[in-house]
């Protein structure tokens, strides 16, 4: 049965991609009203939110340069506006910054910038509340809006299960709340997310709440832990340890005065002038790329040449995550099209 199971999730299977996150430069935070007063202090809030959402760091406040800039967060913002909140009916005030600015204010500062393909993640989440045992996904009202939330406010992108008959068999609430790993694995595999997040949520023994969990991702296991005197503040801090955890693996280390690295780079399957112009529009879409400028066409296989930021396997492990480029069975080539 057990075998016949995981065949039937290898069938289901698609492959995944990383997400476009298009919100990495809004941010809402919770205002007590709409005055000017509030309305200061709220964006400046923002800011922080913001220089930490396309960083990836908690630690980036604690840099002067970035210190300096947080008491002229308007000079940032294109736009803003008031909304209620979903779970409480409270005032939030919602952000827009321009981000050629905030990605300056960061390389300025000699600050990573974790652009918008980000790993989609899979969210295995069980809850205890009143002594009471759930599993969480996206229908999960307050409880779910509160994890998207936390994760959307580092630049996140989440994937809930469907907690099917499929799911149901494989990882039942209590192989999810000890936290056993193979289950866990091979549930997420019919999903084929770029990286699962499984935890349980529960008051904690003295006061407040605590959160035990794992990350998987590649070949990594990653423990997660964290206690707070409210569920929201355990959950963020949870958001915090796996949004470090991702930028430390695709953030671009920038700096205003480093001088660019040249690469040349060979991509077949570009088969018209519709394709290269969605090549360069991608490439240059890219944090770690300042520059693309064409040496050569030969048929369909063009050679470019980058001015990079970083070096290139980080740059490549980057644009994997997109499998809009693949690696072509010729030595140093890449393939240009739509992972299939």
């Amino acid at each position: 049965m057990r075998q016949f199971l995981l065949l039937m999730l290898t069938l289901w299977s698609s492959f995944s991609a990383a997400v476009m996150v298009s919100d990495l430069y809004e941010v809402d935070v919770s205002v007590a009203d709409q005055t000017a007063e509030n309305r200061e202090a709220g964006m400046a809030l923002a800011l922080e939110q913001v220089l930490i959402k396309v960083s990836g760091k908690q630690t980036v406040l604690d840099n002067p340069a970035i210190q300096q800039q947080l008491t002229s967060a308007d000079r940032l913002v294109k736009r803003y506006r008031y909304a209620r909140d979903e779970v409480d009916d409270s005032v939030r005030l919602q952000v827009i910054f321009a981000g050629n600015l905030i990605d300056r204010l960061l390389r300025n500062a000699g600050e990573p910038i974790w652009g918008k393909s980000r790993p989609l993640i899979l969210i295995w989440q069980a809850v205890e509340e009143d002594t009471q045992r759930q599993f969480l996904n996206q229908d999960s009202g307050a409880w779910a809006v509160l994890v998207e939330r936390v994760m959307s406010e580092r630049g996140l992108p989440v994937l809930w299960p469907t907690l099917d008959l499929a799911d149901e068999l494989v990882l039942p609430l209590e192989k999810l709340w000890g936290l056993f790993k193979q289950d866990i694995q091979v549930a997420s595999s019919r999903y084929q997310a770029d990286a699962v997040v499984a935890g349980r949520l529960s008051p904690a023994s003295e006061e407040g709440w605590g959160y035990s969990g794992i990350l998987f991702h590649q070949q990594t296991t990653l423990a997660l832990s964290a206690q707070a005197e409210d569920a929201e503040g355990v959950l963020r801090l949870v958001a915090d340890q796996v949004a470090s955890y991702f930028a430390s693996q695709y953030a671009v280390e920038t700096n205003a005065v480093a001088q660019p690295q040249g690469f040349q780079l060979q991509v077949t399957g570009v088969e018209n002038f519709a394709s290269y112009h969605e090549l360069l529009m991608y490439l240059n879409s890219k944090v770690a790329i300042n520059n693309v400028s064409l040496l050569k066409v030969d048929g369909t296989r063009l050679t470019l040449a980058l001015d990079l930021a970083a070096d290139w396997q980080h740059v490549w492990s980057v644009m994997a995550l997109d499998k809009r480029l693949s690696i072509s069975e010729e030595a140093g080539v890449l393939h240009w099209g739509q992972y299939k």
